[in-house]
């Protein structure tokens, strides 16, 4: 399914000042942003100093706190302690007003991180950063300003993680992302919640008490499409999608049928670029492959088999479609047209490969293949027919969706006894757990921020 639209507004502004004299000077004045660093998979190693308030009730802590965070679940980070040693190194430095990188390298740090935190007049907070690289001594960012509602303090941690991701690693941050998925809080009751990227802020988008499936992002990141059983058949719904106040995303209005043949009805997927639907309905026979408008209007078919299809994914570009068929026995994936003409078989491996998703950039596939009767995750490059492994030896995985910087995957998997989502890079590395109550399946990765 495609995973790739644009969510949410931005809920701060960004500004640059000075940075206040009570932040000791760092290094020279040269800024690493105008020429970014090649993505590298390598994690970077950083210390994020606890931050130093001024006329605020804010602890010092509290935003470096979920920063870390941040940090240590993208992957590309490993965040070095700021102990006392850390502490100590900024005591002499404020005296000199100096930069000490030879004790930052002692104590392992590639990057440090410090930052001024105070209230505006108007009740926000806003935050003053300094990044320094430590072996050339370059300020990355150069008293970087970052302002939000006070409620909205969580996603102002996310700004300055996703700002430190795009200026070191060349890597658009996800933070400020959600994620849709399945939630069984109840056993056999399945409903659809969302939550951030980094696990927080889980809400239930659906209560029907039976069982709903599928999840996707939709037309401008401001509605999302789903499978629900609760009418004792599969039908697909929308439902549109605002913030609250405390910048929850919640339903917004009655969600409305997408098809309902006889039959059944399952597996939307968005193409934003297209802005059509592709689906999978039984209502001429077996599974086969349609596509429509977001209200399910102009239906049209696109496999005409006597096989079974299913799980459509969009190419970014919206001129293709990728999906799996059993048409060689077992099931595999193809790729045809948008009009469903020009179909090609993609994999050859294996005799199980389902739940494909396509990359933001294009270039890549994953999903899920299976042996021995364990389900991994693999990519498939479309150019030179690679295979990569991102999963093994980790219990069944399962469901796994690109995020919008093309960099990182969520996926599903019962590796700790039961069902919950995990995040990882696009080689397998840096898998984190993000769900940890309940059961948590079927993730879809929302599009990122302008």
């Amino acid at each position: 399914m495609l995973r790739s639209l644009i969510l949410c507004c931005t809920l701060a502004t960004v500004t640059v000042s000075a940075l206040p004299t009570s932040l000791p000077a760092q290094g020279t004045s040269t800024s690493l942003g105008t020429i970014k660093p090649q993505y590298t998979r390598r994690a970077s190693t950083i210390v994020v100093l606890p931050f130093n308030v001024t006329g605020s009730t804010v602890e010092s802590d509290t935003i470096p706190r979920i920063l870390r965070n941040d940090l240590d679940l993208s992957g590309l980070f490993k965040v070095v302690e700021a102990d006392d040693r850390a502490r100590q190194i900024l005591i002499d430095e404020s005296k000199l007003n100096a930069f000490y990188a030879d004790r930052w390298k002692a104590l392992g740090a590639e990057y440090v991180l410090r930052a001024m935190v105070r209230d505006t007049p108007d009740g926000k907070y806003r935050v003053v950063v300094n990044l320094t690289e430590v072996d050339s001594g370059a300020l990355v960012f150069n008293s970087r300003t970052f302002e939000a509602t006070k409620q909205n303090m969580r996603g102002l941690a996310h700004m300055i993680s996703d700002a430190v991701m795009d200026s070191t690693k060349s890597v658009d941050g996800i933070f400020q992302t959600r994620l849709l998925y399945v939630t069984e809080k109840v056993r056999g009751t399945k409903e659809i919640g969302i939550m951030d990227a980094d696990g927080f802020n889980q809400a239930a988008l659906t209560s029907y008490g039976r069982i709903a499936t599928g999840p996707v992002w939709g037309a401008k990141g401001g509605e999302y499409y789903f499978t629900s059983y609760h009418r004792n058949r599969a039908i697909i719904y929308g439902q549109q999608l605002g913030l609250t106040n405390s910048f929850t995303i919640v339903p917004n209005g009655q969600p409305w049928e997408i098809a309902a043949h006889g039959g059944t009805n399952h597996s939307p997927a968005w193409s934003p670029a297209g802005g059509r639907l592709a689906v999978v309905l039984s209502k001429d026979g077996n599974s086969e492959i349609y596509t429509c408008d977001r209200g399910g209007k102009g239906l049209q078919r696109l496999t005409k088999t006597a096989y079974t299809e299913g799980s459509p994914t969009w190419s970014p570009d919206g001129r293709k479609v990728a999906f799996t068929s059993n048409e060689a026995g077992g099931v595999h994936l193809f790729m045809m047209n948008g009009d469903g003409s020009n179909r090609q078989r993609l994999t050859t491996r294996g005799s199980w490969n389902d739940a494909v998703s396509w990359s933001p950039k294009g270039d890549r596939l994953v999903f899920v293949s299976r042996e021995g009767g364990v389900n991994d995750i693999y990519s498939y490059d479309l150019v030179t027919k690679a295979y990569r492994r991102l999963t093994q030896g980790q219990g069944n995985n399962e469901s796994p969706v690109w995020a919008p910087n093309g960099v990182h995957v969520a996926f599903s998997s019962n590796r700790s006894g039961t069902w919950q989502v995990y995040m990882m890079l696009d080689d397998g590395s840096g898998q984190k757990q993000l769900t940890t109550s309940g059961r948590n399946t079927q993730p879809d990765w929302g599009p990122g921020v302008n």
